[in-house]
């Protein structure tokens, strides 16, 4: 029993990497945000921290519409929570193959991220 609970551990553990190295490998640098279909993205550049999971979020002068406000990020599973300088969730996003969707707190419309 011993044996297979080190295995189940190792297993967890080797997981739990790969998924912080990806995370941090598909987050990190210039995204293009944009809110709905029709608006004009603007770049939100993002820098991880220390662990990999978080940390600040740039965007460009052209952000708008409250996307300017935005100042760091977090990792949290598989999803991109986008913060303000208070610490208020702005939007929480979900991978979409190679991008992410999701929704803004405030007003719930949906917001796009894409390299």
């Amino acid at each position: 029993m011993t044996k297979l609970r080190t295995l189940t551990l190792v297993a967890a553990l080797s997981f739990a990497s790969v998924a912080m190295a990806n995370a941090d490998g598909t987050v990190t640098g210039a995204w293009k945000l944009s809110i709905g279909t029709n608006d004009a993205p603007c770049t939100l550049t993002f820098t991880a921290d220390a662990v990999g999971s978080a940390g600040p979020a740039a965007p460009s002068s052209d952000c708008q519409n409250g996307l300017a406000v935005i100042t760091h990020w977090k990792s949290v599973g598989p999803t991109l929570q986008l913060y303000s300088g208070n610490d208020e969730l702005v939007a929480w996003l979900k991978p979409k193959g190679d991008a992410y969707a999701g929704s803004r707190i405030s007003d719930g419309r949906q917001l796009a991220l894409n390299r």
